[in-house]
């Protein structure tokens, strides 16, 4: 994930710092390969076509920033900085799926919430994540802050969408709270390390975050691949929403009549 290697643009330690961290990566890619491979034997990437096209895109992106790595290392700092960037980016696809996933039984309204987890991710991105960048002359604070408040963005979203799940009464399943949990592992330990990287010295937070990047990035992955060892189906609504106090089939009843007046609009 992007946020794994914002020591990228840092000098990476010497010594069993620089080891552990380069076997935590490596561990990292083998569970990506292993996800990739468990998901095509499944059949759980037709499900989760977003999630999987960002695994792919992770997958084969590590592998050349690797071969980068060893065989042209002088050009290794700019082309990471072009593959962070973008996988920042790319990681909101994961919050798209999230958000197909919770209102998959009502395509209307998963339309509707893709294009507002879009529109608030874009949204965010202009005003308080993009500002990291351009007011700063310095390029490893501006990359921490990018990072930090991109992770905080997600963490808006992803509340959004925990919220959502609860006011209507909505089990996620396996998969889905797999996926949603090992989002917040991962955003959270994101969270930690980006601002003890922003408040240490930069020689001591360089040696924080080439371990605790691939670390954070570790565990996800793993959270996400037990998850999604096989495919498990949505659960229905609860027998009673805890949210709002109503039975499930007055939640349901709402969300169909919803999804059908979303369904009129957008057919016009």
């Amino acid at each position: 994930m992007g946020e794994r290697g914002a020591c990228g643009a840092c000098p990476s330690p010497a010594g069993y710092m620089h080891i552990f961290g380069m076997v935590i990566s490596y561990g990292a890619w083998l569970l990506e390969g292993l996800l990739i491979l468990r998901g095509a034997a499944t059949r759980v990437f037709r499900v989760f076509p977003l999630f999987y096209s960002y695994i792919v895109y992770i997958f084969c992106c590590s592998l050349g920033m690797y071969l980068i790595y060893w065989l042209r290392p002088q050009a290794y700092p700019s082309a990471y900085w072009i593959y962070y960037l973008v996988s920042i980016l790319v990681e909101f696809t994961v919050l798209v799926e999230m958000s197909d996933q919770i209102f998959r039984p009502f395509p209307a309204i998963r339309n509707l919430g893709r294009a507002l987890t879009i529109v608030i991710s874009i949204a965010l991105g202009l005003v308080y994540i993009l500002p990291a960048i351009l007011g700063s002359t310095h390029r490893r604070p501006a990359l921490l802050d990018f990072a930090l408040r991109a992770c905080v963005t997600k963490v808006v979203i992803l509340a959004v969408l925990f919220y959502a799940a609860r006011h209507y009464g909505s089990k996620l399943g396996r998969n889905v709270a797999g996926l949603m949990f090992g989002f917040s592992i991962y955003l959270a330990m994101n969270i930690a390390w980006l601002a003890a990287g922003k408040a240490f010295d930069p020689a001591l937070s360089s040696n924080i975050l080439w371990v605790m990047a691939p670390l954070a990035f570790a565990l996800c992955l793993l959270v996400w691949t037990v998850s999604l060892w096989e495919l498990a189906p949505m659960p229905s609504l609860r027998p009673i929403s805890t949210a709002t106090g109503r039975d499930s089939e007055a939640v349901a009843l709402e969300l169909t009549r919803l999804d059908s007046e979303l369904s009129k609009l957008l057919h016009r």
